[in-house]
């Protein structure tokens, strides 16, 4: 039998594919950990169902304080969105060379390991604190073999799935997402179960790398390698037609890079805040979510009966005199101004609103703090209010100013949805200024924050540069996302 030379280079103990999936997923993970607490403070109850907010029946009440300061729970959404990214990718290339390379079957628990005798062995050795030998550092036993396969094959999956069914744009092309979990408030708890469940995982998985041998396992995770083996390094220099053609690979990935995104950029794939360090994500999260309402999306309508005993309100009506002076009157001489890239522009009161044709919904709408309720809001759809203007074919968005000086801004996808309502009556009766009286913005394809209350001025625009700072809102310069969808 032939002998191996010394100097021969060995199998690898992990291959390179999973040492680098595994080091960008645990840093990323270790990111989505931290960001999901600071999103978590927001509103630290959970609750089953559909609806949930302080004032009704929770489920659990972590301890935990209540930070509502945005500087906290702002960049903590901007970063697990990029994380979570960056999860998904590194996962699809670990799953998908571990298929390619027949990796899993290194996972899947042989047969003669699910024996009550080998598991109790394992067990055993492990409550000993054994440290494994060479021989064992290049198999996986039968309980890293039943953690890792439930990790990768049930537990992420999981954890995307329930993320998913708290977006109010997903959901409304996929609504079994969030029916089969029983609610958004729902998928809401799960997903910080099993959140945790991720965590006690690693929590285990580190102490047993630490009890069994830290630095033989961690040097095998790092090099691939078992600290016994020797190999032989390849000192190989790059010759200049490899240089040449890297060079050239760079160049024409940069170019490539240039062409997909001009192209995304005229079919409305990039969001309006696709700049800084969370552009990419931003921008991967907007086309996603922008190609999936391609197809047929409305949100779920719900019956009376499921209409929320609880409302709650976010934030003081406007303090400012004109504001006040309305409301004493009121409305009666509220106007809603309208300009921009229209052929007729307007100047609406409240009563030529209301001559519109109306329609009335009853939809769930979910706070980026966390909480959520439903309503039945009444009101004219924007998209016959746009017809009556009439846009310029090339406006691209519709922008919202308010009494309390917050604006915001919407694509034409969402300003041209049915759903989307100019809302001026809430469960029957007119807004009540804690609910955006006069009139309100309500979008039921994104979060709360997106529904502007008091609205004074709508303008159309094909671009949003040299309004604010060019982001299509002040959410960004907060934290959060210009689109919020998801």
């Amino acid at each position: 039998m032939a002998v191996p030379s010394p100097t021969a280079p060995a199998k690898p103990r992990h291959s390179a594919l999973v040492r680098v999936t595994h080091w960008i997923s645990a840093l990323s993970f270790f990111v989505l950990v931290l960001s999901g607490i600071a999103i978590l403070l927001a509103h630290p109850r959970l609750y089953w169902g559909e609806v949930g907010a302080v004032g009704g029946p929770s489920l659990i009440d972590l301890p935990l304080p209540f930070v509502l300061e945005v500087p906290v729970r702002g960049p903590g959404r901007y970063l697990h969105f990029l994380a979570a990214w960056v999860i998904v990718f590194t996962g699809s290339v670990y799953v998908a060379g571990g298929f390619a390379a027949r990796h899993f079957r290194n996972l899947l628990p042989a047969r003669d390991q699910l024996s009550f005798r080998a598991i109790g062995r394992v067990i055993r050795s492990h409550v000993r604190f054994e440290r494994s030998n060479e021989a064992e550092l290049a198999t996986y036993n039968v309980l890293q073999r039943l953690s890792y396969t439930t990790v990768v094959f049930a537990l992420i999956p999981l954890m995307l799935w329930t993320g998913l069914a708290m977006s109010p744009a997903v959901t409304s092309v996929f609504p079994f997402l969030v029916t089969a979990l029983g609610g958004q408030q729902s998928a809401r708890t799960v997903h910080f179960l099993v959140a945790c469940t991720l965590v006690l995982f690693l929590a285990v998985h580190v102490a047993m790398v630490w009890l069994t041998g830290f630095r033989r396992r961690m040097r095998a995770m790092i090099t691939g390698r078992g600290p016994t083996e020797t190999y032989a390094l390849a000192r190989a220099g790059l010759s200049r037609r490899e240089l040449i053609k890297a060079g050239l690979g760079a160049l024409a990935g940069v170019g490539a890079f240039g062409v997909v995104f001009r192209v995304a950029d005229r079919c409305g794939l990039i969001p309006a805040n696709h700049r800084g360090i969370y552009g990419l994500s931003e921008t991967l999260t907007y086309a996603g979510q922008r190609l999936l309402t391609k197809l047929p999306s409305m949100v779920r309508e719900f019956d009376r009966s499921q209409i929320s005993m609880v409302a709650p309100v976010n934030g003081e009506a406007p303090t400012t005199e004109p504001y006040r002076q309305l409301m004493a009157g009121g409305f009666a001489n509220w106007r809603l101004q309208i300009e921009g890239m229209v052929a007729r522009p307007s100047s609406l009161c409240l009563a030529e609103l209301k001559r519109f044709p109306s329609r009335s919904q009853i939809t769930h709408q979910a706070c980026e703090e966390g909480w959520s309720f439903i309503a039945e809001w009444t009101g004219v759809p924007l998209s016959s209010v746009l017809e009556y203007v009439g846009i310029h074919p090339d406006a691209r968005y519709v922008f919202f100013f308010a009494f309390d000086t917050f604006w915001d801004s919407i694509d034409m996808d969402d300003a041209l949805h049915p759903q989307t309502l100019l809302a001026y009556a809430m469960n029957g009766p007119a807004l009540s200024p804690g609910h955006g009286a006069p009139l309100r913005l309500k979008i039921p394809r994104q979060l709360g924050y997106k529904n502007v209350k008091y609205l004074s001025r709508i303008l159309v625009t094909d671009s949003a540069k040299g309004i604010g700072d060019g982001l299509g809102s002040g959410a960004p310069a907060a934290g959060y996302s210009w689109y919020a969808g998801i």
